[in-house]
């Protein structure tokens, strides 16, 4: 999905006279993406490895430090290609390699849905970039229509868009980036420290304990729809958690059906089959998954006998 892990940096304005908020600012990160190609092909160079093209402005960084940084991402991309299996025939980027463009500017880290992603040279620096993350969107991205915004029109846009699993389009790729990371070595970016995949539960639930947006995040870790305040500058208010959230409940499910079941099913999302196949492989309803997964971390009470 387009949206990634960076935080933004805008805040929320004060209109005069009365002081009431102004309606939240749309953010659209990916506005930008054709100039960053036209930039890197312009004036950068590419490193090429075996699963991945990486483009980087002239003399932004050590070119020896991107050598070795290429081999060490080819090693974690062959792991999350692993873990995601296949190769599947919905999967738009079929063998073509990942192609990152590390960029400059102050922007959120993103995939494209069409074989590339744009991290920001900030990111790189800072050691928070989530390279395996957006590589992870690629690789699980299906067939033309896949997410709401690549639908024709705006009232076929708003009808995908309602029923889409952001949380689970957010969780999976984290424990497949973090998965792979963990195994190989690879230097994964962990945007909003979280700490892991173990520690994504304490995380979780200690954010929601002290979120103002506490039902709003909840309402959507699990159910269906996207929140759409990661959209707008209010993402920073609430992304911290809703990515923890979404890494839990996702790594829950992976724990009971298994990481591949979930990425064919997660493939499915526009037919919406993938909720019948994640209940039946389950052996159990969403709801009941949703409650028991609360329960084990601490966010809600078990049921008394």
């Amino acid at each position: 999905m387009r949206s990634s892990l960076a935080p933004a940096l805008l805040v929320v304005a004060l209109s005069g006279g009365l002081g009431a908020q102004t309606p939240p600012l749309r953010l659209d990160w990916s506005a930008d993406d054709s100039a960053r190609i036209a930039f890197a092909t312009a004036h950068g160079q590419a490193y090429r490895g075996a699963h991945s093209i990486v483009w980087a402005p002239a003399d932004s960084l050590d070119p020896t430090w991107l050598a070795a940084f290429v081999d060490s991402l080819d090693v974690g991309l062959s792991r999350l290609e692993e873990l995601i299996g296949g190769p599947y025939s919905w999967q738009r980027i079929a063998d073509r390699p990942v192609v990152f463009y590390l960029s400059p500017g102050r922007f959120v880290s993103h995939a494209s849905g069409r074989d590339a992603v744009f991290i920001s040279l900030r990111a790189v620096r800072q050691r928070y970039a989530p390279y395996l993350h957006e590589a992870a969107h690629e690789l699980l991205a299906a067939s033309f229509p896949f997410y709401p915004y690549e639908y024709p029109d705006s009232v076929a846009e708003e009808a995908a868009a309602a029923d889409f699993p952001q949380w689970l389009s957010e969780g999976l790729p984290d424990v497949l980036a973090q998965t792979a990371a963990a195994a190989t070595g690879f230097p994964e970016g962990d945007v909003f420290e979280i700490g892991g995949l173990a520690r994504a539960d304490s995380a979780c639930a200690a954010r929601l304990s002290g979120s103002p947006r506490r039902a709003e995040i909840l309402e959507k870790v699990g159910g269906r729809g996207r929140l759409q305040a990661l959209f707008t500058d209010e993402r920073p208010q609430v992304a911290p958690v809703f990515y923890a959230c979404g890494q839990s409940f996702t790594r829950y499910l992976a724990e009971r059906v298994g990481v591949r079941t979930l990425v064919v099913l997660f493939s499915r999302v526009p037919s919406g089959a993938w909720l019948a196949d994640l209940e039946a492989a389950a052996g159990q309803r969403l709801d009941g998954l949703r409650r028991a997964w609360l329960v084990g971390i601490g966010v809600e009470p078990a049921a008394r006998d």
